[in-house]
């Protein structure tokens, strides 16, 4: 998109953000929606009551979960401690618009540790259900949420000094709130903050893999290959995890595929949370989306380029105007959801 369709797209998503925001003006706040307690710590948790519904189909969804994100976070992680001198070939560079280049194994590695740390929020979520209590250890897997897009943001690593003073001000603040806000505010506000990392994540992961699949293999490129390695192999080679495929741009498509189907069950959680089945279909959701994440980790560590390019995937625009855009889009979308949510409840 040129600079003149990004300021149109920003007027645009600007006029629609403030409208919407305006709708809540005429908009049935129910303040008295009951709220349920936890069957064994006894306090008020993010939902009202489902009665007949606490059978073991939401716990068993939700251990199936943990022991998929534990194993997948886990092997995600060994598969990025490769000797990357040794097989050099397995490394993947995320290339930004400067054509400076990282490796993708601290990408890789957040992902790997983006599952683990959700786990734990499962764990804490059996334990605790949705509240105030599970929002102490929620707020780590929304924060590595911000941790990836920064990474992605300065070409793959975060090389700000000062992110570790607004990661600090970002948990006290969404902890703050979760805390001292009644309900259900408190749980609206969580849940907001939840999706604008939701939403943007999966924006930038669709906007990755369109900027690779066009430019992967471009003239442009060029640059990234290694002359130095020969075209053709005289014997094939032993690496350290077995057998490796081709690299293909299409690869990213499963971060797309993982971050679209978590967005798609906190938005129905989001708009349907009086349902019990929606917290369930949520639930289901992470059986999907951290196996998907955690295999796109096992395809980029297994596999290589065709000699003598080296396998890269190119980082989206990263400008002002993009960013302010990506980030108005986040809001609208998020507001959205909390404005669907205020329809469904006042049409219920």
């Amino acid at each position: 998109m040129s600079r003149v369709g990004t300021i149109i797209a920003i007027i645009a998503v600007s006029v629609s953000l403030v409208i919407l925001l305006l709708s809540y003006a005429g908009a049935k706040v129910d303040v008295d929606i009951p709220q349920d307690n936890n069957t064994r710590t006894g306090y008020p948790v993010w939902h009202p009551p489902f009665p007949g519904h606490y059978g073991q189909d939401q716990y068993a969804t939700i251990f199936a979960s943990i022991i998929l994100m534990g194993i997948g976070g886990y092997y995600a992680y060994k598969w990025t401690l490769f000797d990357t001198k040794t097989d050099e070939e397995l490394v993947t560079y995320l290339v930004d618009n400067a054509f400076n280049k990282t490796t993708s194994i601290y990408f890789d590695q957040l992902l790997a540790a983006y599952s683990l740390i959700t786990g734990l929020t499962g764990i804490a979520y059996l334990a605790f259900d949705l509240g105030k209590m599970w929002s102490t250890v929620g707020v780590f897997h929304n924060g590595l949420e911000v941790v990836i897009l920064v990474a992605l943001h300065q070409g793959g690593r975060i090389v700000s000094n000062k992110f570790l003073a607004w990661m600090i001000l970002y948990f006290v603040s969404t902890l703050g709130f979760s805390i001292f806000l009644d309900w259900p505010y408190d749980t609206v506000w969580f849940k907001m903050q939840g999706l604008c990392q939701d939403f943007a994540l999966a924006i930038t992961f669709t906007r990755i893999y369109f900027d690779t699949r066009n430019g992967y293999g471009d003239e442009t490129h060029q640059r990234l290959s290694d002359v130095e390695r020969p075209r053709e192999h005289n014997h094939v080679k032993e690496y350290t995890f077995g057998s490796v495929s081709r690299f293909i741009p299409n690869f990213v498509l499963f971060l797309v595929l993982a971050s679209y189907t978590h967005i798609l069950g906190n938005v129905y959680a989001t708009i349907l949370y009086t349902k019990y089945y929606s917290y369930l279909v949520l639930s289901f959701t992470y059986c999907i989306t951290f196996p998907i994440y955690c295999y796109f980790v096992y395809l980029d560590t297994h596999s290589i380029a065709t000699p003598p390019s080296q396998k890269y995937i190119i980082l989206p625009d990263t400008s002002k105007p993009k960013v302010v855009l990506v980030t108005l889009s986040v809001l609208f979308l998020s507001f959205l959801c909390t404005r669907l949510s205020l329809y469904y409840q006042s049409d219920d």
